[in-house]
């Protein structure tokens, strides 16, 4: 296992969720909340592999931009399994109406859902999320709210392929689940064999897909950051009247975001509201 770089920040005002949004577009592993070294100002630390690209490096060099933070300290760390300990106090976690997520090994646990909750084990092994951020729980919420039975599904960003294996549950008969990051797709894979569900998957951007291939739904649970230059591609793979599910976004960011939606023909049609974060259910206009 290669060492880590880590960045540690002391927040200086209440703007967390933007740091947190600006180091997760950069990039990082993971991020841990840590005690606070000057009374009122929580610190936060910021995971990376080296080598770095050249936008965090400078970004470094700089020790400017971070927004509501200052950037304190840059060093080496050894590697280390980081979630061995949170995966050894974590318990499972109600999304929605109808799933419970337990992030624990499979060996570590006998979790019995409630009747009226579909267990999902998604091991907490990696920087890919277990379902616990706002984003992925308002993006469920949404899915709950429509039927997808005979649905054919797009999960953008699929991570641990968790939203891929919720469509799947909710009946949609095909899911395509895409991700940049190779790494994310191998760990959706071992999911796969965990929870018996078996989405598509694929490690790439939605333009290795057929350009004739159509979806009903895609699912876009990205920083907007991250998604902007893919946007028209997915547009593009829905039919007139198909539907997108857009999370991973800050509240203040809702109206530029979705403007540009809107230039590509989508129309919103409700969103839910988690903290600062933020989801959207679109419809591309016929």
């Amino acid at each position: 296992m290669a060492d880590y770089l880590c960045l540690r920040f002391t927040l200086t005002d209440e703007s967390e969720e933007r740091l947190v949004a600006e180091l997760w577009t950069l990039g990082t592993l993971g991020l841990e909340a840590v005690p606070a070294t000057e009374p009122g100002k929580p610190q936060l630390l910021a995971y990376f592999v080296p080598p770095l690209s050249s936008e965090v490096q400078q970004c470094i060099e700089s020790s400017a931009g971070w927004p509501g933070a200052r950037l304190d300290k840059v060093e080496m760390v050894p590697a280390a399994d980081w979630l061995a300990e949170y995966r050894r106090q974590s318990r499972p976690l109600a999304i929605g109406q109808r799933f419970l997520v337990d992030p624990r090994e499979p060996e570590e646990t006998s979790t019995e859902p409630p009747f009226e909750r579909v267990l999902l084990q998604i091991p907490a092994r990696s920087a890919f999320g277990t379902g616990s951020h706002e984003s992925t729980q308002l993006a469920v919420e949404l899915m709950e709210g429509r039927s997808l039975e005979g649905a054919r599904v797009l999960d953008v960003g699929t991570g641990t392929g968790i939203l891929a294996f919720v469509a799947l549950v909710l009946g949609a008969t095909e899911v395509v689940g895409v991700d940049i990051d190779p790494a994310a797709a191998l760990a959706a894979l071992e999911n796969c064999h965990l929870n018996r569900l078996a989405p598509r998957l694929v490690a790439g951007t939605v333009e290795c897909l057929r350009s004739t291939q159509q979806f009903d739904l895609a699912l876009v649970n990205v920083l907007p950051e991250r998604i902007r230059d893919f946007l028209e591609s997915i547009v593009a793979l829905l039919p007139p009247e198909g539907e997108m599910v857009v999370s991973g976004l800050l509240a203040e960011q809702r109206g530029a975001y979705l403007r540009e939606l809107a230039d590509l023909g989508m129309v919103e049609k409700r969103s839910r509201l988690a903290g600062d974060w933020m989801a959207c259910w679109m419809e591309k206009a016929a």
